[in-house]
């Protein structure tokens, strides 16, 4: 089952920014573009806030605010529950480990917290992703050749499909790859690691 990259963007920048505004939570993952990759716009954030404090993830505080001249209005403020920490660093493990050919909103979202992790863990899980990926791009190759086979119940052209498909995977192995170098590097301080 897929990562749903929302809960996780909302739940990693509430905890990095904690306790923060729901303003501030959205600014700094606008900040990000998540518009623009994970198809998170402000609504979503707010509404994902409200989900996570129902789920229990999130608690709010209130501070009541004022300025000179001004009437007092109530600032909620959003941080994470143990069972939030719990949530997130499931859904960051998730998102690291699993590959979907289709989709790359949760891989991309895990990136933006996987310092979050040990090095350990986080070189392991792309090594894994990079044997996954080239298991992908090996079906994909069948796939091309099943849909030309089919050309007669299939429009030919369907093909392309896969082919994008295979496009998208393959860039995301030479990504995965020079990750993993860089990794290796030493690149990044992870949990466990002095600066």
């Amino acid at each position: 089952m897929s990562v749903d990259p929302t809960r996780l963007l909302v739940l990693g920048a509430a905890r990095q920014e904690q306790p923060a505004t729901g303003y501030a939570i959205m600014r700094e993952l606008i900040s990000w573009r998540v518009q623009d990759w994970a198809s998170v716009n402000p609504g979503s954030i707010y509404g994902a806030l409200r989900a996570l404090v129902k789920d229990g993830f999130l608690v709010e505080d209130f501070d009541s605010v004022s300025k000179p001249g001004k009437a007092h209005r109530n600032s909620t403020k959003y941080r994470l529950t143990d069972e939030g920490e719990s949530a997130f660093t499931d859904l960051l493990r998730s998102a690291l480990w699993e590959v979907s050919p289709y989709r790359t909103a949760s891989f991309m979202a895990a990136l933006c917290f996987l310092v979050n992790l040990t090095r350990d863990e986080v070189t392991a899980a792309i090594e894994e992703r990079i044997a996954r990926l080239e298991s992908h791009l090996r079906q994909f190759e069948f796939d091309e050749k099943q849909v030309l086979l089919d050309s007669d119940t299939k429009p030919p052209h369907s093909v392309e499909f896969v082919k994008l498909a295979a496009g998208r995977l393959q860039g995301e192995l030479t990504f995965a790859h020079t990750l993993l170098e860089r990794l290796r590097a030493g690149s990044y301080t992870f949990v466990g690691e002095s600066k």
